[in-house]
């Protein structure tokens, strides 16, 4: 099974700062399971690391991605579904806390409220943040999830139709 992983969290210096968040025990517990980790990144494909940070806010509205003053959410979303479309075999996506494009739960300024980062919300395979899934609960939540999935995509694909996950 295939599982897309943000590329910080895999150890791969790809944050806005040119650091890393690296999940010492998830390639461990992917390996335990049959689950291929994939690393992406959409903001290190996009704009390069180091990057200037994102920043989301709500202005007049709608909600926007800052960078530099321009806002990227709508080409941040557009490379969050290619990344997808160039995986159609994955079954889950393991984000980052915090992130504006691979957190589930977003800060937005003057919101007052969260919403998904981009990996999130443009997809219907099941998504988690590594947070929740240091503890054994959280991991077999997830792993019954993206084996669902799995077997959802494989009934799918013998039987020649396509659709939406239904989790």
């Amino acid at each position: 099974m295939k599982v897309l992983v943000s590329s910080c969290v895999m150890g791969n210096n790809v944050r806005w700062n040119g650091k890393n968040k690296k999940a010492k025990d998830l390639q461990k517990w992917a390996d335990e399971n049959s689950i291929v980790l994939v690393p992406v990144c959409p903001e290190d494909e996009l704009f390069g690391t180091p990057r200037a940070p994102i920043r989301l806010s709500h202005v007049g509205g709608i909600t926007v991605a800052n960078m530099k003053g321009n806002d990227v959410l709508p080409v941040l979303d557009s490379k969050c579904a290619d990344i997808f479309d160039r995986h159609p075999d994955a079954v889950g996506f393991i984000g980052i806390a915090r992130s504006p494009s691979c957190g589930i739960s977003v800060g937005v300024k003057n919101l007052g409220r969260t919403i998904k980062g981009s990996m999130h919300k443009t997809t219907s395979i099941p998504t988690v943040e590594y947070n929740q899934i240091k503890n054994d609960k959280g991991k077999q939540d997830f792993l019954r999830r993206v084996v669902k999935a799995h077997e959802y995509i494989c009934s799918r694909q013998e039987s020649g139709t396509s659709g939406q996950i239904p989790l």
